[in-house]
């Protein structure tokens, strides 16, 4: 009688086994998107010449930024798609998998700059989102400057259009940047910037060098506070970031729980860092 009873179980669990296989078999997957179907054709296509190669720019191929966030507060998720050589592009979600390019609405946004992030945030608290494209490639100070499209907001049912205010706002950083995010570091109820600089002033070589420490590398990150007056402040060295790195990407979170949101940067060649902002003050 236990013999029966054991291999009725064993059969029972063998049947259980095989249905939740065949179940997850069947779990919904990622499905690709056809261009043609959902009206984004970005392509962010990289074209190497003498003067710009991989030979001398090792970071030609690291691609850009992609921001996802609704533009003109519908409910549905934009998309911002970024570009090297080629213009960044802005798609609005129509719903249903389609999209409208609305990247002219984006005034004196050109493919003149090798655009490499992007972060989303409503910087002027007028209920509208706002954004900001970080800048690098290339020694001329003009064509690395962090650009901040302030949205105008969309009038009358019509798409939103935006005004490129980077310099006014005090954030147009020159830095030759990869990445940015805004959070509330001193939790004064504004949005600060952090601003990750990545600078191939040479070629990168095994050859040992001290870790400049001191504010003055031009791979040194920026934090800007947000004045709240529609403005920043540059203060990273009385902040204490003053330690170079050649910055691929950032994270914030409040990782020991004492409230102050904390910053994990990623680093090529050098090393990696681990910010807390008690000690900003």
């Amino acid at each position: 009688m236990t013999g029966n009873i054991l291999y009725t179980m064993r059969k029972l669990l063998l049947l259980l086994f095989s249905l939740a296989t065949i179940s997850c078999s069947h779990l919904q997957r990622f499905r690709s998107q056809d261009p043609r179907e959902t009206g984004i054709d970005f392509e962010n296509k990289i074209v190497e010449t003498d003067s710009l190669n991989a030979a001398n720019y090792e970071y030609i191929y690291n691609g850009a930024g992609v921001g996802v966030g609704d533009l003109n507060n519908d409910g549905l998720p934009d998309i911002i798609l970024v570009g090297n050589q080629v213009s960044s592009r802005i798609y609005l979600n129509l719903g249903n998998f389609k999209f409208r390019d609305i990247t002219r609405n984006f005034i004196g946004l050109t493919n003149d700059q090798w655009y490499s992030g992007v972060a989303l945030v409503d910087i002027n608290c007028d209920g509208w989102l706002d954004v900001y494209l970080t800048s690098t490639a290339g020694n001329n100070p003009s064509r690395c400057k962090n650009r901040l499209w302030i949205s105008n907001g969309a009038i009358n049912g019509l798409d939103p259009t935006f005004t490129e205010m980077a310099e006014k706002y005090g954030i147009a950083d020159e830095g030759q940047s990869v990445s940015a995010a805004f959070f509330d570091y001193d939790r004064d109820g504004y949005l600060d910037l952090y601003v990750l600089n990545n600078t191939l002033n040479r070629r990168m070589d095994a050859l040992y060098r001290p870790k400049v420490n001191d504010g003055s590398s031009p791979n040194n990150d920026r934090l800007y506070h947000n004045n709240g007056n529609g403005t920043f402040t540059d203060v990273t060295i009385t902040a204490g970031i003053v330690y170079e790195g050649f910055g691929l990407g950032l994270a914030v979170g409040d990782v020991n729980k004492d409230g102050y949101p904390d910053i994990y940067i990623s680093n090529d060649f050098v090393y990696i860092r681990f910010l807390n902002p008690t000690q900003f003050f």
